[in-house]
């Protein structure tokens, strides 16, 4: 069982069925429908949606790209993305994101101008596009180096 302060990744939510888990992660969606706000929150490893009463984290003022905590009870959900989803139980906002962002970790970034991206670079490594391209850049320097590591 996972100690509610130990973090915990996403992708390893299925181990965690109808346990408390912390995870840590920004908000990268939120949308609120009737009595119920949905907070989608990514990590390094995935996204999974957060379930939660508006009344319970409204004193938090959470906002797009906002750091949190999130401590929750894992369900099985299979609606879902992601095949589960997390009842909020506590949040905890551990950084908040700027006033005025030139756009989100979601957003199409073809009109973005690349001196905006390089000066928002982690704001912009969030974003799937631009992470895929760093990833198969790093994917080619590592497959490069073993060839000449093997050649010596």
């Amino acid at each position: 069982m996972a100690r509610v302060n130990q973090r915990v990744f996403i992708e390893s939510l299925p181990t965690f069925e109808q346990q408390e888990v912390a995870l840590r992660g920004w908000v990268c969606r939120m949308r609120v429908l009737g009595k119920t706000i949905f907070i989608v929150l990514k990590d390094c490893s995935g996204e999974v949606q957060c379930v939660a009463a508006p009344e319970s984290i409204k004193e938090h003022h959470l906002k797009l790209e906002d750091a949190v905590e999130i401590v929750g009870r894992v369900r099985r959900e299979a609606r879902a993305k992601a095949g589960y989803e997390l009842d909020i139980l506590q949040v905890r906002v551990l950084n908040r994101s700027g006033q005025h962002l030139p756009f989100n970790s979601f957003s199409n970034l073809d009109s973005v101008g690349p001196e905006t991206l390089i000066e928002y670079r982690p704001l912009a490594l969030r974003n799937e596009v631009i992470g895929d391209i760093f990833r198969v850049q790093a994917a080619l320097l590592r497959f490069f180096r073993e060839f000449l590591t093997q050649r010596r």
